[in-house]
């Protein structure tokens, strides 16, 4: 049977929320929602809100009650949800729920409920099924440390693009990282991680926020041109924005050495730079811009050419892999 994900967030996000589903769940979504063969965990997701199982779908209202009722499923401690991402129907939310409460074999639990139900309405299809999972929105955490600055990455950006590369096991490197952002949410979700910052003040301030957030400072100060090691996969926030200047050069030995240590990345830039990753042989699989207050970040995932064996740093008793340099 199949699933159904319902997208989450501003329209102009749209793009990126798209990317994060199809690397986590392995379907797209042309709107707000896609179905896939199978349901995914998408707790960790920033912009999947819930992956639900599709137990009948119909493209109006009267055509799903009846499917429903000719189903008559069994679910006890039920609540309805009804989400409708799509322009809005006559039917209101209690309406809806009365039609297809009345076709449930069971009684409803709206205080505690066992089984939470969703509908959903898309752009000429309702669809229906218990929700499997649902996003735990922890980015919220980051609302607790002590340091931010205008250019940083919105903590639920941040969990998106962590999520566009890591894989389970892997060793993520943040070699431009500012004030910790994605190095704290890759960690929250137990994803081994470390952050690389030139500037020693920012890199204490990333450094500080982590402790804060009760999270291993795993920040060291060094040159993303020239730091060492081999990681599985990066995110690259290049620096960007109203007052800062785009500097191809920077760009390009960052990514230069970058290629070479890691099979994966996401590149934030705040301008297109399509020619400057084809130059350097980088793949691009995703482009996302996202517009927020005046500002556009463009997003790549992107992946090297082959290195060969590029084999991924081993920590041992679980300790992370020190790269040349003592961290802060």
């Amino acid at each position: 049977m199949s699933c159904f994900y319902l997208l989450t967030g501003p329209d102009q996000y749209l793009q990126l929320a798209t990317a994060e589903l199809a690397v986590l769940a392995g379907c797209s979504a042309p709107g707000r929602v896609g179905v896939g063969l199978a349901g995914v965990d998408v707790s960790r997701a920033a912009y999947t809100r819930l992956c639900a199982q599709q137990v009948a779908a119909a493209p109006n209202l009267d055509e799903l009650v009846n499917k429903v009722g000719d189903l008559q499923p069994e679910y006890e401690d039920f609540r309805i949800e009804v989400y409708r991402p799509a322009p809005k129907v006559p039917a209101s939310p209690s309406e809806i729920v009365k039609a297809l409460a009345d076709c449930i074999c069971g009684h409803p639990n709206l205080d505690n409920p066992r089984t939470p139900l969703a509908v959903v309405l898309s752009p000429g299809c309702w669809r229906f099924g218990p929700i499997i999972s649902r996003s735990d929105q922890g980015w919220h955490h980051q609302s607790q440390r002590p340091h931010d600055y205008s250019n940083a990455l919105p903590a639920q950006m941040a969990r998106a693009l962590v999520n566009l590369v890591v894989a389970p096991g892997d060793l993520l490197l943040d070699p431009c990282c500012g004030v910790g952002t994605v190095v704290a949410e890759a960690l929250a979700m137990g994803v081994r991680a470390v952050g690389a910052e030139i500037n020693k003040k920012l890199a204490g301030l990333a450094a500080e926020n982590l402790r804060a957030l009760n999270l291993p400072a795993n920040i060291v100060v060094s040159d993303a041109r020239t730091i060492p090691g081999r990681f599985d996969a990066a995110v690259v926030d290049f620096p960007y924005g109203h007052s800062s200047a785009v500097d191809s050069k920077l760009y390009t030995e960052i990514l230069v050495n970058l290629k070479s240590q890691v099979r994966r990345m996401a590149i934030v830039t705040g301008r297109p730079q399509d020619e400057l990753l084809s130059n350097l042989g980088l793949r691009i699989h995703r482009r996302a811009p996202v517009t927020k207050g005046g500002l556009t970040r463009y997003i790549y995932l992107a992946v090297p050419p082959p290195q060969g064996d590029v084999r991924r740093n081993q920590a041992s008793g679980g300790e992370l892999v020190k790269i040349g340099m003592d961290l802060c």
